[in-house]
C-alpha cells in the first residue's frame, strides 16, 4: 500500500472514533443502519490532469450509546457480607461476569479510594482492594461502589452492602420487645400465631439470632440497622402448656461473640383454659331475706380452671365492681358490705367477668331470688255499705274475704284465714269498743321473713252509745176525740245520740209524719187540723223512731184512742140539716149557696145551740168525720 493508502486509512479510523464517541445514539431511540461514506480521494501534484477522480466508499456501522447493565457480584463480600477479624488480613475480592462487555473498565471504590480492572475477552471481571484500607475503621456497617465503563465511556455503578466487624473486645447485645403490648399471648392472639421482636448491636446485617420458648426455637436475623424479628406458629404455640414460659434470644456477632437475655412470657392459648364461672348457694335456702339484705353477705363460688393471673369482677345493679379474691383451687368469694347490699341486689341479676394472665376474656349472669317482703294485705268486706257495724249487724256473725297474712288479730284475739275468711262471732263483736276497729296482720314465710302489720280503721263499730226517743203525752190524754180532729195538734220529744238534722219519723195509723232532731236533742212536729179525721175509732200506737248514722233504731210510742165519730142518729140529723131542701126552707133565716159552699150554724129542725165562742168569723173548720171542709159563717 502507498503512503497516500495509509494516511486515507488513518484518516477513515479517526473519522470512525470520532462517529462512535461523539454522536452514537441509543439503540432504543434509533434502529442501527447501514450508512454509506464517500471520501474523495485529494489531487496529488504527481497526478495528471486526465487522470479520473479516485473516491472510495466504507460501510459504517451505528454503535449503542446505553450504559453497561450494573454489576453483579457472584456472592458477597468476604462469603456472607461480612468480614470479620480474621477475614480482615486478606484482599478483599468481588468477581462476576458482564456479557458483551470485554474490555470495559472496573473500578472499585471504598473511603475515597480506587482501584482499577478490565473484563477479560470472556465477560469476567474481577475487582479487590488490599486489607490496609480497613485498618483503623470502627465496626459497624459499610458500602463500596463498583463502576462498570465500557469503551465508549459509559458507566455503571453497582453499591455492594458488608459488614466490618474486627474488634474482638466487644460483644453484641440484644434487647427484647414487648410481646403482644403485654408479654401475654392469649388464644385469640395464638391463632395466626405471635411474632417477637427487639433490637441488637454489633450485629452485622444478616447475623443469627436464636429464639428458644421452651422446647421449641426458631431462627431470625438481624437487619441493618440491628432489628430483628423471631415467629412462632400457631401450631408451635400450641404445643406448649399454658403458663407462663422463659424466653431466650441469642445473637452471636461475625467474632463468635454471643450474648443472651430471657424475658418472661405468659402464654394461655388453649380454650379449655378459660374457664367457666359457677356461683355457691348465696344461703342456705338459696334466697335473700329481709334481714339478710340487711347485713353483710358472702357470694362464692368456682372455676372450672385454674391459671396464671385470673381475675374475678362481680357487678350488681348499681355498676360497683367487687373483685373476688381466687385460691390455687379456683375456688373464689367476694364480701358485699351491708352498705352496698341494696344497689348490688335491687333487681335481682349479677354480672361477673373473668380475665386472665393473658386477658383472655369470659363472662357470665347470675340471677338471684331475693324475697325481702309481702303482697299487701287485700280484704272484703261488706257492712251495711257503710263499714260501720250497728247494734243490729253485730247480733249475727261477721265473714270477711283476706289475704295476705297468716294470722288476723283484733281486739286480744286472733283468728286464722280459712281459704281466705275469716269469720268474726257476733259475741266478738259485741265485745269491741265503740269507734274504729284496729286489725294486726301477722305474716311470716318459708324463707324466714316475718312481720306484723297494723290494719287501722278496718272498720268501724257503732254498738254500745245507742240512739234513744221520747215521747211526751200526745193530745194531753191519749185521746182524739171530735173536737182534737179539728185541732192542730204539737207533738215532740227528746232525743239522745242522733246528730242534729237526723229525721225522726211518726207514725199513727197509716198516716206518718217527719220531724227533724234539733241542736239540743229536741224535736217536735205538728199535726194539721183535720189531718186526724180519716182515722177510725179506736186503739192505736202512736211510734216515733229514727236511725243514728250506723242504722242503729232509736223509737218511743204511746197508745192513743181515736173517738171521734158521732153515732148513726146524730149523723143523719145532721146530713138532712146540710141537705139542699133544708137550706132552701130556712132562707127566712138566711140562705146558703150551694155553689159557695155556705152553710147555716144552726139548723131549724134541730134546737139551736149556742154560739161557739171559739169560732171566728171566715175562719174555716172540718166535719168531725173531716169528709167535707167549709167556710164558717156567723149566724
Amino acid at each position: 500500500m502507498s503512503q497516500r493508502d495509509d494516511y486515507r486509512a488513518l484518516r477513515l479510523d479517526s473519522v470512525f472514533q470520532s462517529a462512535v464517541s461523539d454522536y452514537a445514539v441509543s439503540e432504543t431511540s434509533l434502529p442501527a443502519e447501514i450508512n454509506r461514506v464517500v471520501i474523495p480521494a485529494s489531487a496529488q501534484a504527481s497526478e495528471s490532469a486526465l487522470s479520473a477522480p479516485v473516491s472510495d466508499t466504507f460501510a459504517v456501522s451505528a454503535v449503542a450509546a446505553d450504559a453497561p447493565a450494573a454489576l453483579r457480584p457472584y456472592e458477597p463480600i468476604a462469603a456472607d457480607g461480612v468480614i470479620a477479624a480474621w477475614e480482615a488480613a486478606k484482599p478483599i475480592h468481588l468477581r462476576g461476569q458482564a456479557v458483551g462487555e470485554a474490555g470495559s473498565t472496573v473500578t472499585l471504590t471504598f473511603n475515597d479510594q480506587s482501584w482499577v480492572s478490565t473484563v477479560n475477552k470472556w465477560g469476567y471481571w474481577n475487582a479487590s482492594m488490599p486489607p490496609e484500607v480497613l485498618k483503623g475503621l470502627p465496626d459497624g456497617n459499610y458500602s463500596l461502589k463498583l463502576t462498570i465503563t465500557d469503551k465508549a465511556g459509559n458507566s455503571q455503578d453497582t453499591s455492594v452492602d458488608f459488614g466490618l466487624y474486627v474488634d474482638k473486645t466487644i460483644k453484641p447485645t440484644v434487647t427484647i420487645d414487648t410481646v403482644s403490648g403485654d408479654n401475654a399471648v392469649n388464644y385469640a392472639e395464638s391463632i395466626y400465631g405471635v411474632d417477637i421482636s427487639g433490637t441488637s448491636t454489633h450485629m452485622a446485617s444478616g447475623s443469627k439470632i436464636t429464639l428458644k420458648l421452651g422446647a421449641i426455637s426458631v431462627m431470625t436475623s438481624a437487619a441493618s440497622d440491628g432489628t430483628w424479628t423471631g415467629h412462632f406458629s400457631s401450631q408451635q404455640l400450641q404445643e406448649l402448656q399454658d403458663g407462663v414460659h422463659s424466653l431466650s434470644v441469642t445473637a452471636v456477632d461475625p467474632n463468635g461473640k454471643t450474648n443472651t437475655v430471657t424475658h418472661e412470657l405468659t402464654l394461655i392459648t388453649h380454650l379449655s383454659s378459660v374457664p367457666n364461672i359457677y356461683f355457691d348457694k348465696v344461703t342456705d335456702d338459696n334466697v335473700i331475706n329481709l334481714v339478710e339484705s340487711q347485713h353483710d353477705l358472702l357470694f362464692s363460688g368456682s372455676l372450672s380452671t385454674v391459671t396464671v393471673g385470673q381475675e374475678l369482677i362481680l357487678q350488681g345493679w348499681d355498676g360497683k365492681d367487687h373483685s373476688a379474691t381466687i385460691d390455687a383451687q379456683g375456688h373464689w368469694q367476694v364480701l358485699i358490705t351491708a352498705a352496698d347490699m341494696p344497689g348490688f341486689t335491687h333487681n335481682g341479676e349479677i354480672h361477673a367477668w373473668y380475665h386472665d394472665g393473658a386477658n383472655n376474656y369470659t363472662d357470665t349472669t347470675h340471677d338471684l331470688k331475693i324475697v325481702t317482703g309481702f303482697l299487701p294485705v287485700y280484704y272484703e268486706m261488706s257492712i251495711g255499705g257503710d263499714m260501720t257495724l250497728n247494734y243490729q249487724e253485730a247480733q249475727k256473725d261477721l265473714s270477711f274475704f283476706i289475704e295476705g297474712l297468716n294470722e288476723l288479730e283484733i281486739n286480744g284475739k286472733t283468728y286464722q284465714p280459712d281459704h281466705g275468711m275469716v269469720t268474726l262471732p257476733s259475741a266478738d263483736l259485741l265485745a269491741l269498743a265503740e269507734g274504729p276497729v284496729t286489725a294486726l296482720a301477722h305474716r311470716w314465710d318459708e324463707y324466714g321473713n316475718s312481720d306484723t302489720t297494723t290494719l287501722t280503721d278496718f272498720f268501724n263499730v257503732a254498738t254500745h252509745n245507742l240512739p234513744t226517743l221520747t215521747l211526751n203525752t200526745p193530745f194531753d190524754d191519749h185521746v182524739v176525740d171530735a173536737d182534737d180532729v179539728n185541732t192542730w195538734h204539737l207533738l215532740q220529744g227528746t232525743s239522745t245520740h242522733l246528730d242534729q238534722g237526723t229525721t225522726v219519723t211518726l207514725t199513727l195509723g197509716d198516716q206518718s209524719y217527719n220531724a227533724a232532731v234539733k241542736a239540743d236533742g229536741r224535736w217536735a212536729l205538728t199535726i194539721p187540723a183535720g189531718a186526724l179525721a180519716p182515722l177510725d175509732d179506736g186503739d192505736y200506737e202512736l211510734k216515733v223512731t229514727a236511725h243514728d248514722s250506723a242504722g242503729n233504731t232509736a223509737s218511743a210510742g204511746e197508745t192513743v184512742t181515736v173517738a171521734s165519730h158521732l153515732n148513726a142518729l146524730n149523723m143523719d140529723a145532721l146530713l138532712d140539716f146540710y141537705s139542699p131542701a133544708a137550706a132552701q126552707d130556712e132562707t127566712s133565716t138566711g140562705a146558703v149557696s150551694i155553689a159557695q159552699s155556705e152553710v147555716v150554724a144552726t139548723p131549724s129542725h134541730v134546737a139551736a145551740a149556742p154560739i161557739d165562742s171559739n169560732l171566728v168569723s171566715d175562719a174555716p173548720y172540718t166535719l168531725a168525720d173531716h169528709l167535707l171542709q167549709h167556710n164558717a159563717v156567723l149566724v
